[in-house]
């Protein structure tokens, strides 16, 4: 039972964070009920709640031994590069905007920092920090899930992004890969 309790807690995260900030749902929810100011604060309140709250579900209930050791060189790598990657992106991201303290204002699309080399540098940190710890069977299900998760994100994301930005993000689409960066890319004069 716990099992099915840890997996249920996890897919509801993953369900409330793309269905409130689906399109129509967004849309809806903004005209009945918020200010267009607040939605953002809402919708980041219960990712961050819905997230805590699976966290601590599986901090708390799960203690069985290792399955699968990362090495301490390795996650530490992890670490410093998904923290570094988060920081690199928000720097090209109006921050308040991101939070909800802003109003958001999408009229261009961000191709600078990290997205000059790879469209999802937040997705592609996620994972990093997913895979970064040792992991029990438990914490195994809840990677595999929220593995699956960025990569269905990511599909709706680009989606969404088409919408608002037609050919512009189509093009940008056929020139940056999705996660992982290019060496022709990187290196390129």
């Amino acid at each position: 039972m716990k099992y099915l309790i840890l997996i249920i807690l996890w897919l509801l995260f993953c369900f409330l964070h793309s269905f409130l900030i689906h399109p129509p749902v967004e849309n809806f929810l903004k005209d009945k009920f918020f200010p267009k100011s607040f939605y953002r604060i809402f919708y980041n309140l219960i990712s961050l709640f819905s997230f805590v709250g699976a966290y601590l579900y599986l901090k708390i209930n799960f203690s069985e031994p290792k399955l699968i050791i990362i090495p301490l060189w390795l996650s530490t790598i992890f670490i410093i590069t998904g923290i570094l990657l988060i920081l690199w992106s928000f720097s090209c991201y109006n921050l308040k905007e991101f939070l909800g303290l802003a109003a958001q204002n999408t009229k261009n699309l961000v191709k600078k920092g990290p997205l000059k080399y790879l469209r999802h540098p937040l997705y592609l940190a996620a994972l990093l920090l997913i895979w970064s710890e040792s992991f029990n069977l438990p914490r195994l299900l809840v990677n595999i899930i929220l593995s699956g998760y960025i990569f269905i994100g990511i599909k709706l994301e680009e989606k969404k992004l088409i919408n608002i930005f037609g050919k512009e993000y189509e093009s940008y689409k056929k020139e940056v890969p999705a996660l992982f960066p290019l060496p022709h890319r990187i290196f390129r004069k």
